[in-house]
């Protein structure tokens, strides 16, 4: 069973969110709060797996996550807001967010960012990263260069060294969503179609020995 906690002060994307989670067998919604006093309040009652928040709101916002962590120690964060700056995003996954979405993935992202939360693995969805790679600010300024994140780096030695999505996904403590999103942007960026193209790049590179 995963307990679950929603933060949003949205009623009616509450209780979206609600009807969602649970029609899946083994998630229970242990309640909606809508104020961080009122998440203080019900911490005594409350003591969930997960907590689902969207933080863009007055009600919460930033020092919200810092908060969650204090409160509830061993809970994990899942934040799903709609796009925000790259900066923010940052900052809340600095601040405690383990795993975040933007509000308009489907439910079956839903689910599995749920499921790979509960183990303990972080979980982006493709557009979160694309935000933080800062995809779209390069292609909107025409860039010719390639830019590599420090984990798109990570992730091409992992591949050079034969490492499936799984092994690693397992290495990196991610999901095998977020590492095969990753490695669909590395092609992209890199204009190349397979495995054996990271391979030579990371080669001609210098990213891994030859």
């Amino acid at each position: 069973m995963i307990d679950i906690l929603i933060a949003n002060n949205n009623q009616i994307a509450g209780e979206g969110l609600r009807t969602i989670l649970q029609s899946k067998l083994g998630n229970r919604v242990l309640g909606i709060v809508n104020s961080i006093d009122e998440l203080k309040q019900q911490s005594k009652r409350y003591f969930p797996d997960i907590v689902v928040i969207d933080f863009q709101h007055d009600a919460f916002g930033l020092p919200a996550i810092k908060a969650i962590k204090q409160i509830y120690r061993d809970s994990r964060i899942l934040a799903i807001t709609d796009a925000l700056p790259s900066s923010t995003i940052h900052t809340a996954l600095k601040n405690g967010v383990d795993s975040y979405l933007l509000s308009d993935c489907e439910k079956p992202e839903i689910m599995e960012a749920i499921a790979d939360t509960y183990e303990g693995k972080q979980f982006y969805c493709g557009l979160v990263i694309d935000i933080l790679s800062d995809k779209n600010s390069e292609e909107a300024h025409g860039c010719s260069g390639i830019s590599l994140s420090e984990r798109e780096i990570e992730i091409i030695k992992l591949i050079s060294d034969g490492c499936t999505n799984k092994e690693i996904a397992d290495q990196l403590f991610l999901s095998t969503h977020t590492v095969n999103t990753h490695r669909k942007n590395i092609m992209s960026k890199l204009g190349i179609k397979n495995t054996a193209g990271i391979v030579i790049y990371a080669v001609k590179e210098n990213i891994i020995k030859a």
